[in-house]
């Protein structure tokens, strides 16, 4: 063997060196995040009726807090820990105008792999009005009778943005648009689950619309927390809400 054909035979030992020891996606350990909240004051009734609706604190049967946020906070995640499963989403997330109300009360979107399409399922136009921090959106958007207009998010917002209507100022909801795929909303048992996650600590962001960040417990300020992801599911538990941490507003609802 010649010294070209020794130099070539080191090269290709040690590229294959260094592809045996990459890490992969593939070979990367997942676990997800659950837990549950739960409401220790009394029974909510919500009122009855086409409108107004208040949807701010939606206590569920069971006493389960429904549309909290919980989500990875994360400004600059790398889409390359993304789970190749998750880019299975839909490419549309969808809010109505439908009944006096924006329906889901509380969404959440992955920019920029999805976009936003709002419908208007009234028989009455609607002007909708969007609060971002981030990005600049037309103010407000008038949406016609049976027809949708398509948004298409520039940047990630910091937090949840409210969604309203200007011409019915009861038609209010609220939309979180990350970088990243791994949120979640409280359904009405107060449960959640985030998916997929990568292992490695990871902070979190728990967030409500009567208080911005969620403190409910005493270690969560400003409702941020850190949590050691480990492969399978990490369950926070049932986290208990009193009425009083509710109405505590933190400083701008971090």
């Amino acid at each position: 063997m010649n010294r070209s054909q020794q130099s070539f035979a080191w090269c290709l030992l040690i590229w294959g060196l260094i592809i045996s020891g990459a890490p992969s996606l593939e070979a990367a350990e997942w676990g997800s995040l659950s837990g549950k909240f739960v409401y220790t004051g009394k029974p909510v009734k919500q009122k009855q009726g086409p409108f107004p609706v208040d949807e701010s604190l939606v206590i569920g049967p069971q006493g389960g807090i429904k549309n909290i946020f919980v989500f990875l906070k994360d400004r600059n995640f790398k889409q390359e820990l993304i789970h190749p499963d998750i880019h299975k989403q839909p490419f549309q997330v969808t809010l109505l105008h439908q009944g006096n109300r924006i329906q889901p009360h509380a969404a959440c979107l992955w920019q920029p792999h999805q976009k936003l399409a709002i419908l208007d399922q009234d028989g009455i136009s609607h002007l909708t009005h969007f609060f971002p921090i981030k990005n600049h959106l037309p103010d407000p958007i008038g949406i016609d009778p049976l027809r949708k207009k398509i948004i298409q998010f520039k940047h990630p917002e910091l937090l949840p943005m409210q969604i309203k209507c200007d011409v019915h100022p009861w038609e209010t909801g609220y939309i979180l648009v990350q970088s990243h795929p791994y949120f979640a909303l409280t359904d009405e048992t107060g449960a959640f689950q985030i998916k997929n996650l990568p292992v490695g600590e990871w902070e979190f962001h728990i967030w409500h619309e009567k208080v911005g960040g969620l403190a409910a417990r005493e270690e969560w300020q400003k409702g941020r927390i850190k949590v050691q992801i480990k492969p399978g599911d990490n369950d926070l538990g049932v986290i208990k809400v009193s009425p009083e941490i509710l109405q505590i507003k933190s400083d701008s609802k971090q």
